[in-house]
C-alpha cells in the first residue's frame, strides 16, 4: 500500500482574476507509513495448467483463459479470458516513437540514421519447460536487425505462465553496436478495440513525461483511449503517462487486461500506431484503427526543448548497453478490483 498527502492552496476571497476557492498551487507528499506485508498467492495452490506444443506454437490452458504462443513471432498470438479474446499480439520489444517536434531538430535524425524506425525482429530460438503443475516457462532469443540486416540488439524474453492466470514478461535487451540514445525502451501489444476504458494509477491526468510529471499527482485516472490522444498539429508521441504503478483496458462490462508494472512502468494506448504517426504529416491523415496500442514502456525518452533551445537533458535519455526489466500480465475480470490484485504477490 501507498499513501500520499494532498495538500491545496485555494483563493479564501473572490479577486479581479479569479473567483474565491479557485486552486493557485497543491503539493503531494508521501506518508512514511508502513504498510502491512503484501498478500501473496502459493504457487502450489494454484489450478493446474496444460500445454500442446508443435512446431508452429504452444498452446497453454488453465482455468479460464488460454494462450496461444506464436514461435515465429515470439510472441503472444491470442490470450483468451472466459472465450473472449483480450490480447490478439504482444508483447514485443519497442524502441520506436514518432518523433516530436522536439526530437526532429536533432535527435530523430540520429534515430533514423541508426535505423531505429526500421527494426524487424528474428527469432532465433523458442523453448518451453514445464516448471510444475502451476507453472510453465516460455524462452524466446530473438535479435533486432535494421532492413539491410545490420544486427542491433540481442533480446531474450522469459514468460513465466502461471496457474493463477498472471503471465510475468521479463526481458532482458543488450546492444549489439554503438547506438545514439533510444526514443524509448519498452513492449507494446495490440488489444481489440472493445477493452476502450483506460485507467491507470500513475501520474496523471493529463499527459506527462520524465522531463513534465511535477505538474501530475499520482492517483487512480480513468477515460477512454480516444481522449488520451493529444491532437498536435504534426501527429507525433502523445499522451504518455509515466510513474504507472498499474493499468488496465475493459470493455463495457469491466472485463479486460491488466499490466502491473514491477514497480514502475511508463504507459500509453491509442487508436493509432507509432508507425502511424510517425508516416502523418497532418492530423487529417490519421486513420483511426479498430484495435489498440498498448505501450509499456521500461523507460521513455523525455521531451527537451529541441525546436526552439537545448535538447532533452542527459538525466531524461534512455540508454541502451544492457537493460532487464519485467511486467505482469493478467486477465481481469468485473468483480475483481485492480488495486487488489497489483498488491499480491506470487509465492514461487
Amino acid at each position: 500500500g501507498e499513501y500520499w498527502l494532498m495538500i491545496r492552496f485555494k483563493l479564501s476571497k473572490e479577486t479581479l482574476w479569479a473567483k474565491k476557492g479557485h486552486e493557485v498551487g497543491w503539493v503531494q507528499l508521501p506518508m512514511p507509513f508502513e504498510p502491512p506485508p503484501a498478500p501473496k498467492i502459493r504457487v502450489e495452490e494454484m489450478p493446474p495448467l496444460e500445454i500442446k506444443e508443435s512446431d508452429e506454437e504452444v498452446s497453454i490452458v488453465g482455468k479460464d483463459f488460454s494462450l496461444n504462443f506464436d514461435k515465429g513471432s515470439g510472441c503472444i498470438a491470442s490470450l483468451f479470458f472466459k472465450g473472449l479474446k483480450i490480447v490478439k499480439r504482444g508483447p514485443q520489444l519497442n524502441l520506436w516513437r514518432a518523433p516530436t517536434d522536439n526530437d526532429a531538430p536533432r535527435l530523430a535524425r540520429r534515430w533514423r540514421e541508426a535505423g531505429l524506425d526500421r527494426l524487424r525482429e528474428k527469432v532465433n530460438k523458442v523453448e518451453t519447460e514445464k516448471i510444475s503443475h502451476q507453472l510453465i516457462y516460455v524462452r524466446v532469443d530473438s535479435t533486432l536487425l535494421t532492413s539491410d540486416s545490420a544486427e542491433k540488439i540481442r533480446c531474450r524474453y522469459l514468460y513465466r505462465v502461471y496457474g493463477s492466470g498472471d503471465i510475468i514478461v521479463e526481458t532482458d535487451a543488450s546492444s549489439l553496436t554503438s547506438l545514439p540514445s533510444l526514443p524509448r525502451i519498452g513492449l507494446k501489444l495490440t488489444i481489440p478495440g472493445r477493452f476502450n476504458t483506460f485507467t491507470w494509477y500513475g501520474r496523471g491526468p493529463h499527459e506527462n513525461y520524465s522531463d513534465r510529471k511535477e505538474g501530475a499527482p499520482v492517483g487512480v485516472y480513468s477515460g477512454t483511449v480516444d481522449e488520451q490522444y493529444v491532437p498536435y498539429i504534426m501527429p507525433q508521441e502523445n499522451g504518455n503517462k509515466t510513474d504507472v504503478r498499474w493499468v488496465s483496458l475493459t470493455d463495457a462490462s469491466g472485463i479486460g487486461i491488466l499490466a502491473i508494472g514491477m514497480p514502475l512502468m511508463e504507459v500509453s494506448a491509442h487508436h493509432f500506431t507509432a508507425e502511424d504517426l510517425t508516416r502523418a504529416e497532418h492530423t487529417y491523415e490519421l486513420k483511426r484503427r479498430e484495435d489498440i496500442t498498448l505501450n509499456l514502456d521500461y523507460r521513455q525518452s523525455g521531451l527537451g526543448g529541441g525546436s526552439c533551445g537545448p535538447d532533452t537533458l542527459p538525466k531524461y535519455l534512455v540508454k541502451l548497453n544492457h537493460v532487464r526489466f519485467s511486467v505482469r500480465l493478467r486477465a481481469l475480470s468485473p468483480s475483481e478490483s485492480a488495486m487488489q490484485i497489483s498488491k499480491l504477490r506470487i509465492d514461487d
